[in-house]
């Protein structure tokens, strides 16, 4: 929390200066400590002192490195300073330049006991100093070229469309330049300036994915993504909500509305990419899982519609969570959060199990549909018994080793090959296999 004070109020001082110098001092006063930040800047008007730490509030023709709004971050900043029982105060003179001044008490005695040394019940959501430097250089156009530590950083995109189009919507050139730098290394972007541009842009040609800024005129992001949810046509484009606004409750509310993901500025490029490919994934799984679905529904009308209905909305039910455990596993996997630790080996290898037989437990369901429909077909080939069994016990280790149990395959070595489908006898042994470990006593055979 100390630092989102301190690189906020730094970001924010760097934003208005544009000559001269910016200062940070900390120092005891008698038993609290005193930042102080002063800068050279532009300045702010007396009329608009009261208003600067509402959220969401815009100083009226304040002279910026960007036109992004100003507010957020501090607002922020003092609710963080009176959570730790302190204060915050601001001096100001048009083209003098800015002082903030916290204020925070020595000690803990002055803070609620249950608040201290607790265990976090979320995810922190500290970002570092790095995206505040992204966002400074993006202010700095010459700078660009030396500086090209963005560039540089590639996240890992296995698996993502190559050719996808996203719509890009923010009021802001600056934030417009810069995630359209980063995106367009991978996939084509298409950038408008508000939502109303958005929505025009979408009936002309919908994308693979809409990433749009919260606050916006004409039209704003809550806007847009309640007209798309509202369409046939574009109620499955994934939405990123982007917006300055931290904090759960916000993310949530964004989530609420409809939104697949929110991400909070300033972001740096590797999670801004990381995460656009995982809902570009995602998105292609679920088209693949409709095409299934669909044919499955033709191919049991005929026979039983009623049945094939409620087939085909289990299955989907079944695929949806499973669809988001492959992509967040494919978030995990990948370069944005490191190597995988050892201590989580173990609950990662448990994830990939329990997905293997949701999807197990999804083709039974389908098979069960054809079966019903009459539509079931077999991939007839020379087929080995003995070598599916052996795959079968490998495969069902770990799950045999969590009982305690022991498996014996009895296979004579002269067992002729049969005409069969490979997979349909695989599934018949699987299936057995576990109703057996499935009532089968920890420790038995």
């Amino acid at each position: 929390m100390w630092e989102k004070i301190v690189l906020n109020l730094l970001s924010n001082a760097f934003k208005f200066t544009f000559e001269g110098e910016i200062e940070v001092a900390l120092r005891w006063a008698e038993d609290r400590v005193e930042l102080t930040v002063r800068d050279t800047g532009t300045g702010i008007p007396k009329e608009e002192l009261p208003h600067l730490f509402e959220r969401f509030h815009r100083v009226k023709g304040a002279r910026a490195r960007t036109h992004e709004g100003s507010g957020i971050g501090l607002a922020l900043v003092q609710e963080l300073v009176r959570l730790h029982g302190g204060t915050i105060g601001v001096e100001s003179e048009v083209d003098r330049g800015t002082t903030f001044r916290v204020t925070i008490p020595a000690g803990a005695a002055h803070l609620p006991v249950d608040r201290i040394g607790g265990t976090r019940t979320q995810a922190s959501t500290g970002t570092g100093a790095a995206p505040y430097v992204e966002e400074a250089l993006r202010w700095l156009p010459e700078a660009q070229s030396a500086h090209s530590g963005v560039r540089n950083e590639e996240a890992a995109l296995s698996g993502t469309l190559q050719s996808a189009r996203i719509l890009l919507a923010d009021d802001n050139a600056d934030m417009r330049e810069y995630v359209k730098r980063i995106l367009s290394r991978h996939w084509t972007v298409e950038e408008v300036e508000d939502g109303a541009a958005a929505l025009a842009a979408l009936r002309e040609r919908a994308p693979d994915l809409v990433l749009t800024d919260v606050m916006m005129p004409e039209m704003n992001g809550f806007e847009l993504l309640q007209t798309l949810r509202a369409d046939p046509r574009t109620r499955e484009i994934p939405i990123i909500l982007l917006s300055a606004r931290a904090g759960e409750e916000s993310r949530v509310e964004g989530l609420e509305a409809g939104a697949d993901d929110y991400l909070v500025k300033p972001f740096s490029a590797r999670e801004l990419t990381a995460r656009v490919g995982a809902h570009l994934e995602l998105a292609r799984l679920r088209r693949e899982t409709l095409r299934s679905e669909q044919q499955l529904r033709l191919e049991a009308e005929e026979a039983n519609r009623f049945k094939s209905q409620f087939f085909s909305s289990v299955s989907h039910d079944l695929r949806t969570p499973l669809n988001a455990i492959v992509g967040y596993l494919h978030l995990l996997e990948t370069e944005m959060y490191g190597p995988v630790a050892e201590d989580q080996k173990k609950p990662l290898d448990g994830i990939q199990r329990n997905v293997r037989e949701l999807l197990r437990l999804i083709n039974d369901v389908l098979d069960l549909a054809r079966i019903d429909s009459g539509k079931m077909s077999l991939e007839l080939s020379s087929v080995r018994l003995a070598s599916i069994i052996e795959e079968i016990t490998i495969e069902m280790k770990p799950l045999l080793e969590m009982k305690s149990l022991s498996i014996h395959s009895h296979v004579p070595e002269n067992l002729p090959d049969i005409d069969s489908d490979a997979m349909k006898i695989k599934q018949i042994v699987t299936n057995l296999v576990s109703n057996a470990v499935k009532f089968t006593e920890k420790g038995g055979g």
